[in-house]
């Protein structure tokens, strides 16, 4: 029997919209609530300040919008996938956010160069909350993933990209390294989860048509 089927760009249209509510979302988790803990070791501090580090840290934004282009050109399967994983990242990075809020101590910059001013701008408009899991290394690494599994010859790049952007958020003392740990754990399960519930509904799609 034939089935009706909604059409491909709305598909990924909705996905769109799913996904700027849920940026958005994060404003509303950006401020103190409650007890908050630090995750800080003793090896964090041995980890050096490097302003320059601010520009691989904000490429993010570059990267996640270069790939969500990309997902977008690709079938609609795969960037609901990818629109899935990414829902998934955010979602549970903000139920920790919630019931288990974090703080990271900054350092006072002395310098005065560009990176200087710029990584001050970023401590001025980033609150130092929701540090753990780290949303740029699970956001990072899942796009890695995600530009591995469409099988692009740019996929090194992708990675490497991933991983200036990793080491930045602990050299510009954004994060914490367990901060990093729980953004790469998030990432995997967002990913795989993703995938498996993708399988599970394109294997009943085939079952229906």
């Amino acid at each position: 029997m034939e089935q009706s089927r909604i059409p491909g760009w709305l598909v990924k249209s909705i996905w769109l919209a799913v996904l700027l509510l849920l940026y958005l979302a994060y404003f509303l988790l950006n401020h103190a609530r409650g007890h908050i803990h630090s995750l800080e070791m003793a090896v964090d501090d041995r980890i050096p300040l490097v302003p320059a580090f601010v520009f691989p840290y904000l490429s993010i934004y570059a990267l996640l919008a270069i790939s969500i282009w990309r997902f977008l050109r690709a079938e609609t399967r795969i960037f609901a996938i990818a629109a899935l994983a990414i829902s998934l990242d955010l979602v549970l990075s903000y139920l920790v956010f919630l019931f288990y809020q974090t703080q990271v101590e900054r350092p006072v910059i002395l310098g005065s160069g560009i990176s200087s001013s710029i990584l001050s701008w970023v401590y001025s408009v980033d609150k130092p909350f929701n540090a753990f899991p780290s949303l740029h290394t699970s956001m990072s690494t899942l796009l890695a993933l995600l530009w591995w599994r469409t099988g692009s010859r740019i996929e090194p790049i992708i990675a490497l990209w991933a991983a200036l952007i990793i080491a930045s958020t602990l050299l510009t003392k954004q994060h914490y390294i367990a901060d990093v740990l729980g953004g790469i754990a998030v990432a995997l399960v967002s990913y795989y989860g993703a995938v498996r519930l993708g399988n599970l509904a394109g294997a009943r799609t085939n079952l229906l048509s």
